[in-house]
């Protein structure tokens, strides 16, 4: 056993390569075992107490080999999958600060420990196309073979059915907001409560809030469908953020908080999709609003040089250490169940479709800044 090594969570330490081919040799003895699990549709994998694989069904070799994979043999699903967290994490999966709240590490741990677990996986990687999400159903269960105590694991793509229940209740828990607020206020209306002239301000900026809400639905779905196209334009860098600024002096999220724009940002003029870019910072300014105390302040700043230009979106609030440690992953959210897909849909679309990158950081006495940044030229390629 390799020991010494780095972890703030799971054992670092794995099995030598003697004991784990003499357990794949184990397993692959048996024909009627590796025929059943290769005839499961699901990826199905034995791992060790090390939580290493020691054997793979079909569906799991063929994920292996087409991210390139030459042997699972000794890997663990986080570093098989391409997990971001995993590759990063100096002992690999499972040994990370962000690895304390990855269901897959959760419900393997406890069938290391003879108990059956089943979590739910969010795994953020990094492939040919850009940024991916997986959402999986990991299944975790201890079985003892030929003297050796394993445990069975089964991972289910549940994307579609997350995705689905994400964008579904996202859009209907925002647009019925909005379209109760405009219903109340014409039953109002109606019967005489309210005069046209003290509300048509309210109506039009929440008619506008119900059409942006909309826009912004259709593009998320054309991001995750890939078929989201992006219309490269000249964009005029403060008079991008003080559009953005003015459209939201009225908003609900904006009430009793002020607004600024740095007085030392660059004012400069590069190409993008400006539809897009709003999509990216509306969603910033509104997070940062919502987190964001009556009184207080959010601030919008643009930096540039040469080749790139970087919004920064800041507020004087502090992230739990909990919340940074899942950011941008879909179906995590900060606002209860199934409302993941604010930092989400920001780190999608710029980096997918925009070419940039978002980063954010989180500390007392600094706040929450996220930036994002975008080339001042991009390639016209997606």
């Amino acid at each position: 056993m390799v020991c010494a090594l780095t972890t703030e969570f799971a054992p670092a330490e794995r099995a030598s390569g003697d004991e784990l081919q003499a357990s794949h040799r184990s397993i692959t003895s048996s024909t009627i075992l590796t025929s059943v699990l290769d005839a499961m549709p699901q990826q199905v994998m034995i791992l060790n107490r090390q939580r290493q694989v020691v054997f793979g069904n079909a569906a799991v070799r063929a994920l292996g080999s087409s991210l390139g994979h030459a042997s699972l043999l000794g890997m663990r699903p986080g570093e098989m999958l391409a997990c971001d967290v995993a590759a990063s994490a100096p002992s690999g999966c499972g040994t990370a600060e962000a690895c304390r709240n990855c269901g897959s590490a959760q419900a393997i741990l406890q069938g290391v420990d003879g108990h059956k677990a089943e979590r739910e996986f969010r795994v953020s990687r990094t492939a040919c196309s850009g940024a991916e999400a997986l959402d999986l159903r990991m299944s975790a269960t201890p079985f003892l073979w030929d003297e050796q105590g394993l445990v069975l694991l089964v991972a289910t793509d549940i994307a579609d059915e997350k995705r689905r229940q994400v964008l579904e209740r996202v859009f209907f828990h925002d647009i019925m907001n909005t379209a109760g607020s405009i219903n109340s206020m014409t039953e109002m209306l109606c019967t005489g409560d309210l005069l046209f002239d003290e509300v048509k301000g309210d109506l039009a900026i929440a008619s506008d809030t119900l059409v942006q809400e909309i826009k912004s639905q259709r593009v998320l779905i054309g991001a995750e469908n890939r078929t989201l196209a992006v219309q490269l334009a000249p964009v005029d860098s403060v008079a991008f953020l003080e559009a953005l600024v003015h459209g939201f002096r009225n908003h609900e999220v904006a009430r009793g908080k002020r607004i600024f724009i740095e007085p030392h940002s660059t004012d400069c003029r590069f190409v993008s999709d400006e539809a897009l870019i709003s999509r990216v910072i509306i969603n910033l300014l509104k997070n940062a609003l919502e987190a964001t105390a009556r009184d207080g302040a959010v601030r919008l700043e643009c930096l540039a040089d040469d080749t790139e230009v970087t919004f920064s979106c800041l507020n004087d609030a502090v992230l739990p250490r909990e919340i940074q440690l899942q950011m941008f992953q879909r179906s995590f959210s900060t606002k209860g169940r199934d409302r993941g897909i604010g930092t989400y849909s920001i780190k999608l679309l710029t980096e997918k479709y925009l070419g940039g990158r978002v980063s954010f950081r989180s500390a007392p006495g600094m706040g929450t800044v996220f930036a994002v940044t975008l080339p001042r030229q991009p390639r016209q390629e997606h």
